[in-house]
């Protein structure tokens, strides 16, 4: 199987750059994979698991949300993310004590811009936890 370059950089430091066949990661529109030679594209991921796989081995990570661009002239993509935690580095019971702290902010809100701050946090703890026990929604 032919293979991309993919680039995943966040705000604080690029995290690695590898060969892959396959990334699979969710997108305004839903899921898309992508494969070696994939048609420019560009799209906003969401706060979601990603699945990369290279040769017979599979990877899962926990993403919260950012930019995919594909660029198929360098047969490269870039993945631009606000974070990244591959499964063996997230702690779930950290994830699960920010669930329940974002919970409490849910309902103690006060404003609009407080319930979407809270949302968001209940979201990325909930797809850590989600990757974490093996639920990877493809």
């Amino acid at each position: 199987m032919d293979s991309f370059k993919l680039q995943i950089i966040t705000p604080q430091k690029k995290y690695g750059e590898m060969d892959v066949d396959v990334l699979s990661v969710n997108t305004h529109y839903g899921q898309i994979s992508i494969y070696a030679h994939h048609i420019d594209y560009i799209a906003n991921v969401e706060i979601s698991p990603m699945k990369i796989k290279i040769g017979n081995h599979t990877f899962h990570y926990a993403l919260s949300g950012g930019v995919l661009n594909v660029i198929q002239k360098t047969n490269t993509v870039q993945l631009i993310v606000r974070s990244i935690e591959a499964y063996d580095q997230i702690d779930l019971q950290r994830a699960i004590a920010e669930k329940a702290e974002a919970e409490k902010l849910l309902l103690s809100a006060k404003s609009v811009r407080e319930y979407n701050d809270a949302e968001i946090k209940l979201k990325r703890a909930l797809n850590r936890i989600r990757v974490k026990n093996g639920q990877h929604n493809y």
